[in-house]
């Protein structure tokens, strides 16, 4: 407990929700005010309220009185007034502190206000505003940045005087206090007296503060980091932001005496002013919005109430084709109806009783709009799917009854928590659930959720090293050396990495490094929005809660559990890419005669091609179930129908996975299944004797030990939280009640209870599970039944991620399906099925918004003016008809060069190299055609019937038409371009077939790598970044190296650099020879040499044997041209002769002497493949040399 002469309350404090300036993290801070004897502290943090709960309650567990502040920004002007530059507008700082519930609503309206309404480079409020606001507030007059001490600093004495007397018309002479300051610095030292002869004039009572912004005095260093941190600046910058004094840390009350001497009574006014201050939050209040009544039912209906069970009785005749039975129509001989009846009953009744209808009604109400506006919707996720409710109103999709879900995993009646959906919609449309709600709700009701990111141990690390200037080289090692464990801390690191800790011990840097982290690790970096969760309130949430903007969206101060503790409804709104893959491939399949009213949510449960391709393990693109482990899964369970699906998606997780061969075994011999009781014979036989769900705990602990099912849930939360003290008391009842409900004596019920404790812990919620096994089993369906409409779909999905769409068109080439570049008379916008075109199972069209340089407008242009007025003609009735500014130049030449107009213009090098002169004749056309004119062209050439076909293409008379086709090599790096991968080929084709042999290192091979080895591959080369070392500013670069089977960033260090690096040129097909090695489980690559693919070639055939047709009239002639080159010994590569034997792939081979060698190169390559004899060749190539040990020094 605080002693009198210990105690001191701290009035100026900044957590470090002060982002990047506060380095006082809440636990630290909180641990040493207790240290010190502290029985108050204020929380002052600058513009906001980030931190305010977290203060309250870690406050609060220590025996401390939390007072709720803000140290604030204010201008004297009005706020929205004509904003000068940043350097001609001047804002104040203000204290404030509330000192009752009405004074934190005021402060949170005048902090919100400041966020939203107010924010100039910072979030700044005004006298008006300050003024409205101001009952239930203590204001100061604040740091040397206030209004007050900047006049008197500037001499301007009656100004003071004035904005002083303004400050205590706003507040009252009792909630106005003089701030006093003593951190060392010259100012504070001239202000002091200056503010005690106002204080004194304007009988106003001081108080001292030290500004406080880190815990101990040794902090300052840390601090200092973080400014630079927050600044982007580092620690030897002459002019960067600093606090010169080191004196801003948490003072004991003796430090704060020795400081004030002169003034004693600012050290007891800040008891006085603590005392003034009592806020108590309202945590368990229940703000939830009351859903409005439509006008046409409330006539109907008395309330909400009544409407709710009204939805539910309509929901309930759609869903299972039963009407509601009274309970004196209830009957054994209609035991649907009877079941579903009860159930709703008494699902009605818990909600009614907990006070959720309103809830429930807001939920239906925006899924409802949702489906009406044709918005993908998911069926269901988490608990809230064992809800009959929710299934009957339109919330969820997955009929609890059909698969076994409880209602009280979601909402229990006998510990009520708030009942939480957690709604899936398409990602694209999510937005406009989220305006509906805002739109109908207010805007000023509806707002996003912040959250914050704090530094881990290795992004700390990583930040102190740069701005100490550390060369990145030595920061990434050092922050290599911390172990990958999720949220470890660096003295979990420490402990954990001997390589860590030998370098904390042996290097001062490293250790400075290190302390400082410590010091900063933990604490909020950054603010961000909460992917999904949206609160809606019954009034302007300005007045529960504090606010901010984010990209211009209302936005919580607090994070998600403060404002759902403050009683505000969180509802999450997820957008889940595979609702908008389905929604894709539906609309596609609708197009198709017979099909118009497809809905995938209406295919039946039991169709065999989808678990054919569930066994076959052909998932790539389902839900859920695509990964390796996934696949190899599938294939080992023989699945066979849609509850494996969803058992499956539950037990692969770790823990779980253990179980999965039991699972197997019980499925294929039901004999070995065993189940812990007789009694529990029904509940786990779907999954073979293994309690996969939490819902079969909970149906256990009803059924052996009487248990209702609300307080089995209890006992799953208890088992799943392996509290000793809670388990111990659940144990007991579970024991008691086995014995009272079923005469189980106590050893066998504690066995039941001990497995049941152990499957509780690594249960999986079944709700959940059905519901994304539900979406898994859809997705397989549209694979099995639909392939090139779903894979359109996933591949729409997938635009930008070029890694994904390389992966997926693998996919595409293993079902059969051929994609196709971008065509203007048949590609969609997006990506377009055509079924039964192509080879194989049919094609899919390159989609024109999906081309670089297209766009959204573009893409959009073509399609429509096709869709009316008809395919085009050319290239010119393209250009003549679409608008010119939609469909630019730009947008032109990137269609040309992808092959957009390949079927109306092959030669697309005559294209571009034309582009001008046809741009600039349909836009003649055009005019013309506006204008109501005949052409120029027409009247000069006669009429169009007149036209010849060269004439009609526009091209026919242009010298341009001459131009060469285009390479291959030029197409594919316009594919990677403007495509984002090569789709028609790789740059490694056009070697004809040499790029695969000199490659050496495979992609499973880079996988599985397991030691040092040489590797050797062959790829285009991009994205080049020379830079230098730090140390000695030597040259070296990355770049990426486009391989046949995967990307891959390679670094050159300057040894290799300065002999290879100038070959590093953007788009080259070049070959790399490097070092493949992997250290702690990571892998790297390394390149030493960089090569042509002729040099390579030339240096790396060992042997080539060149396989003819003896009949060939040019065998004679080729033979004899083939010895006269070999034996000019000009090259490495030995030469043989196999002769074929009617047209085989294999012949007899005739050695040649071991003189005889040729310098095998591409070009070399091709003349003697294109031989009209030669029927193949095979080349023999040299491995790398193996990697060099290096035995003495270090590569710099």
């Amino acid at each position: 407990m605080a002693t009198q002469d210990k105690d001191f309350v701290h009035l100026h404090v900044h957590s470090d929700y002060s982002l990047l300036d506060g380095c006082c993290r809440m636990d630290r801070l909180m641990d040493r005010a207790v240290e010190l004897g502290m029985s108050a502290m204020a929380l002052t943090d600058h513009g906001n309220l980030f931190g305010t709960i977290s203060f309250v309650k870690q406050a609060q567990k220590r025996g401390i009185k939390p007072i709720i502040g803000c140290e604030g920004y204010i201008v004297t002007d009005h706020k929205n007034d004509e904003r000068p530059g940043r350097e001609n507008h001047k804002s104040y700082h203000l204290g404030l502190l509330a000192k009752d519930f009405q004074g934190y609503q005021n402060l949170c309206k005048v902090v919100s206000d400041a966020h939203v309404d107010g924010f100039y480079y910072r979030p700044r409020t005004d006298l008006e505003t300050l003024a409205e606001h101001a009952q239930g507030l203590i204001g100061f007059t604040g740091c040397m940045q206030g209004w007050v001490p900047q006049l008197l600093l500037r001499e301007q004495y009656d100004e003071a005087e004035k904005a002083l007397g303004q400050m205590i018309d706003i507040f009252g002479k009792e909630n106005y206090f003089v701030e006093l300051h003593n951190h060392g610095i010259e100012e504070q030292a001239q202000l002091v007296p200056e503010l005690i002869k106002l204080a004194k004039k304007f009988d106003l009572k001081t108080v001292a503060s030290n500004d406080v912004h880190y815990v101990q005095g040794e902090d300052w260093a840390p601090h200092d980091a973080l400014l630079c941190i927050q600044t982007g600046s580092k620690l030897d910058d002459v002019n960067r932001m600093r606090y010169e004094a080191r004196e801003f840390y948490l003072k004991s009350r003796e430090e704060m005496e020795a400081l004030f001497k002169e003034v004693p009574e600012s050290i007891t006014n800040t008891f006085a002013v603590a005392e003034m201050c009592d806020v108590k939050l309202p945590f368990g209040e229940n703000n939830y919005p009351v859903f409005t009544l439509p006008p046409e039912i409330k006539t109907e209906v008395p309330d909400n109430v009544e409407y709710l069970r009204k939805l539910c009785l309509d929901g309930l005749k759609k869903r299972y084709r039963l009407g509601y039975e009274d309970v004196d129509n209830r009957t054994e001989e209609k035991p649907l109806a009877k079941e579903l009846s009860e159930r709703l009953d008494y699902e009605l009744g818990v909600i009614g009783k907990t006070g959720f209808n309103d809830y429930f009604l807001i939920v239906a109400d925006f899924m409802n709009w949702a489906r009406e506006q044709g918005i993908p919707v998911g069926p269901g996720r988490g608990s809230g799917a064992g809800c009959l409710v929710a299934y009957v109103l339109g919330i969820t999709d997955i009929d609890p009854l059909r698969f076994g879900l409880l209602f009280e995993r979601f909402l229990n009646p006998e510990r009520v928590s708030p009942p939480d959906f957690d709604i899936d919609f398409c990602m694209r449309r999510r937005a406009e659930v989220i305006e509906y709600v805002r739109e109908k709700y207010g805007r000023d009701c509806v707002a996003n959720i912040i959250t914050f990111g704090t530094f881990g141990a290795k992004m700390v690390i990583r930040d102190i090293a740069r701005v100490r200037d550390l060369p990145y080289a030595e920061a990434d090692k050092l922050a290599k050396m911390i172990p990958d464990d999720l949220n470890i801390s660096l003295e979990d690191s420490l402990a954990k990495s001997p390589e860590l800790a030998a370098e904390y011990q042996n290097n001062p840097i490293a250790k400075q490094i290190v302390d400082t982290g410590r010091v900063i690790e933990g604490m909020v970096r950054n603010s961000g929005t909460h992917a999904a969760g949206v609160i809606i309130a019954d009034r302007p949430l300005r007045e529960l809660v504090p606010l901010t903007t984010q990209d211009g969206i209302l936005t919580t101060q607090y994070p998600k559990d403060p404002v759902e503790e403050l009683g505000l409804l969180k509802m999450d709104f997820l957008g889940l890419k595979t609702l908008t893959v389905i929604s894709e491939a539906e609309s596609h399949i609708r197009k198709k005669e017979g099909l118009e009213d497809f809905r995938v949510t209406d295919a039946p449960l039991d169709d065999e091609p989808t678990f054919k391709l569930l066994n076959e393990a052909r998932t790539i693109g389902v839900f859920q179930l695509e990964s390796e482990g996934m696949r190899r899964l599938c294939r080992q369970m023989t699945i066979s129908n849609v509850d494996e699906i969803i058992a499956l998606i539950a037990l692969y997780r770790p823990g779980p996975m253990d179980w999965i061969p039991d699972y197997i075994k019980g499925k294929e011999d039901p004999s070995t299944i065993q189940f812990p009781h007789p009694l529990l014979e029904d509940v786990c036989a779907e999954t073979y004797g293994v309690m996969v769900y939490q819902e079969q705990v909970m149906e256990a602990a009803r059924r052996i030990a009487g248990y209702t099912l609300g307080g089995a849930d209890i006992l799953r939360r208890a088992m799943g939280k392996k509290k000793p003290e809670e388990m111990a008391k659940q144990r007991e009842i579970f024991v008691k009640g086995a014995k009272e409900v079923n005469g189980i004596e106590s050893k066998k019920a504690n066995d039941i209870f001990n497995i049941l404790e152990k499957f509780a812990g690594y249960g999986f919620n079944k709700s959940h599970s059905a519901a994304y096994g539900i979406i898994s089993y859809q997705t397989a369906f549209l694979k099995a039944n639909h392939p090139v409409d779903f894979m359109a779909g996933v591949l729409a999905c997938e635009l930008g991620n070029s890694e994904k769409l390389s992966h997926f068109l693998g996919e595409c080439q293993a079902m059969g399906i051929s994609v196709l570049g971008p065509d203007v008379n048949e590609s969609g916008e997006n990506f377009t099925p055509l079924d039964g075109e192509g080879e194989g199972i049919g094609s899919i069209r390159f989609g024109l918004s999906a081309v670089k340089g297209v766009g959204d407008v573009g893409g959009k242009c073509i399609v429509e003016e096709r869709e009316r007025g008809g395919p085009f003609a050319d290239f010119s009735d393209l250009v003549e008809r679409v608008d010119g500014k939609a469909v630019n130049k730009r947008v032109l030449e990137s269609l040309i060069k992808t092959g957009g107009f390949d079927a109306l213009h092959p030669n697309r090098a005559a294209l571009l190299a034309d582009l001008d002169r046809a741009m600039g004749e349909a836009q003649l056309r055009r005019k013309d055609r506006e204008a109501g004119q005949a052409n120029l062209f027409d009247l000069m050439g006669g009429g169009a019937e007149e036209e010849t076909p060269e004439q009609q293409e526009n091209f026919g008379h242009n010298a341009n038409l001459e131009i060469p086709e285009m390479d291959n090599l030029q197409k594919l790096k316009f594919e990677k371009e403007l495509l984002g991968f090569f789709l028609s080929g790789h740059p490694v084709d056009t070697l004809m077939g040499l790029g695969g042999l000199v490659d050496t290192l495979s992609q499973e091979q880079y996988a599985n790598l397991t030691e040092k080895i040489s590797f050797r591959l062959c790829g285009v080369v991009s994205e080049v970044e020379r830079r230098y070392t730090k140390k000695d500013s030597k040259p070296w670069a990355r770049f990426n190296l486009l391989a046949k089977e995967k990307d891959l960033s390679l670094p050159m260090f300057p040894e290799a650099y300065a002999n290879f690096g100038s070959r590093l040129e953007e788009g080259e097909l070049m070959v790399v020879t490097g070092v493949a090695s992997v250290k702690d489980g990571e892998k790297r690559l390394t390149v030493d040499k960089v090569e042509t693919i002729d040099e390579c070639l030339g240096k790396t055939i060992e042997e080539s044997t060149w396989l003819i047709d003896p009949t060939n009239e040019d065998a004679a002639s080729f033979l004899s041209d083939l010895h006269q080159e070999s034996e000019k010994g000009r090259g490495r590569a030995r030469v043989s002769v196999a002769f074929a034997e009617n047209g085989a792939d294999d012949g007899m081979v005739v050695q040649l002497d071991d003189r005889f060698r040729m310098r095998v190169g591409l070009d070399s390559f091709k003349k003697w493949r294109s031989r009209p004899c030669v029927l193949g060749v095979r080349v023999k190539v040299l491995e790398p040399d193996p990697p060099v040990e290096r035995k003495f020094g270090k590569r710099e």
